[in-house]
Formats: C-alpha cells, sequence, structure tokens
C-alpha cells in the first residue's frame, strides 16, 4: 500500500456556517490592521450565526447548496479520469488505513468499470414493471414494492423451466459478456455496455399476455447499469439476486 493516497479530488463545498463565518472573518479584518484571534472570532461568529434569522440564514445555504452541486459535477468528471490502476491503489491505501485503526473510509468503486448484469428473476421482475398491462396482472391492484416483489417471486416460481428459460439465457449471456468486459476495462479498453431486445423474445408468451403486446410495446433496453434501481428488491425466493 502506498504510505499515502495521491488522489486529488475537488475540496468539499463550504457549509452555510463557513460561508458565514468568511464574510465574518472579511469585514473584521476590514476594520481592524490587528492580528486577528481566530479562536475568538469563531465564537463571536457562531453566536451572531445563531441568532440570525432564517430568511438571513438562506442566503447562505442557498450559496452552499450551489457549491455543492458544482462541487458534485467536478467530482464526477474527476473519478472518470481515474484508471483501474488509480482505484486499486487507493483501496490498498484505504485498507491499510483501516487495519491500523486510522481512518474508517470504505473502498472505492470504480465509476468506469462494467457493472454487474442482472440476474433471470431480476430481468423477469423489470419485464414485469416495463409494461402496465404486466403490472396490472402480475401485482394487480397492489402499490408496497415489498409486495410486489413477493408477488412477482410467487409468479417466477410457479413457472416452469421452458418459460424461464429466456431470462436464464439471457442472464447466461450477460454474465459472459461481462466477463469479457471486464478483462477489457482493466487491460485499459473503455468500458462496455449491452442491451437486451425484449421484442423478439419468447418469455412474453410465458406472462400470459403476448397477444396483447406489440414488439414496440415489449422492447426494452437493459445496460450494466441498470441493477442499481432493483438490487434492494432481493425477497430470497428461487432465482433472485445478482450473476456472480
Amino acid at each position: 500500500a502506498p504510505p499515502k493516497s495521491l488522489l486529488r479530488p475537488p475540496k468539499l463545498a463550504p457549509s452555510a456556517w463557513q460561508l458565514y463565518f468568511t464574510d465574518f472573518i472579511q469585514k473584521a479584518q476590514a476594520n481592524t490592521t490587528k492580528k486577528l484571534n481566530v479562536a475568538q472570532a469563531a465564537k463571536e461568529a457562531g453566536q451572531e450565526y445563531a441568532n440570525l434569522s432564517a430568511a438571513e440564514k438562506e442566503k447562505y445555504k442557498r450559496m452552499s447548496q450551489a457549491a455543492k452541486d458544482a462541487r458534485e459535477k467536478e467530482l464526477a468528471a474527476y473519478m472518470r479520469t481515474l484508471t483501474p490502476e488509480d482505484i486499486k491503489r487507493e483501496n490498498a491505501f484505504r485498507t491499510a488505513q483501516r487495519k491500523a485503526g486510522k481512518s474508517r473510509k470504505a473502498n472505492m468503486k470504480d465509476p468506469n468499470a462494467p457493472k454487474k448484469p442482472l440476474s433471470a428473476y431480476f430481468m423477469f421482475l423489470q419485464r414485469i414493471r416495463s409494461d402496465p398491462e404486466l403490472v396490472k396482472e402480475v401485482f394487480g391492484d397492489e402499490t408496497e414494492t415489498t409486495k410486489q416483489s413477493v408477488l412477482a417471486a410467487a409468479k417466477w416460481r410457479s413457472m416452469t423451466d421452458d418459460e424461464r428459460k429466456p431470462f436464464l439465457a439471457q442472464a447466461e449471456q450477460d454474465k459472459l459478456d461481462y466477463e469479457a468486459a471486464r478483462k477489457l476495462y482493466e487491460n485499459g479498453s473503455i468500458a462496455y455496455e449491452s442491451s437486451i431486445d425484449f421484442g423478439t423474445s419468447p418469455f412474453v408468451s410465458c406472462l400470459g399476455t403476448s397477444s396483447s403486446l406489440s414488439p414496440e410495446r415489449t422492447s426494452l433496453r437493459l445496460g450494466y447499469g441498470s441493477s442499481s434501481h432493483v438490487k434492494s428488491e432481493n425477497t430470497g425466493s428461487e432465482g433472485e439476486g445478482f450473476s456472480s
């Protein structure tokens, strides 16, 4: 592990209080030639800030939020410049720091790396949620996400091997694509993205609505990044979870 972090991300945006304190210091320096006692100035500024009205504080809150938004964009752009080696080096440093009890920072995730593909079950779940008719058929009037997952899991368990086969085949293909893309990326190639066109997939019929759905309505693109927003819906039923 390197002795220190070699990353230089954009600095954190100032809070509303920090912006107010900066104004306080500038005004104090403009009114005196003496060296300021920072500790005393912070105490006085803190008392003044606590007594500000909500409207007076709003100015600094807006400035702080604008700075945070700008910093997020800068950070996203900065993260995209990092190489796999940069990430590995930083994670080795963070791991060493945690073991030494000097930090609690978690390891970084590589934003440019290919994302793990969906499992067969989660493809099935996305397929349902991509079409209002399937939502009505499988979920009925249920709107709570957890209960919808239970209903979807029950539907998945009731399907035959042949009905599950298209999902399982696509999941296996995506797994192979992911492994190949990961190797390419680690060797310096760009991130990889795949798509699945459900318009011609035979699993439409396994849900009992193929006659009412056209290929245009059943087309759904799945990039590897799509796994993030369904990851939490793991009910422990057969076929659920992500491909390893």
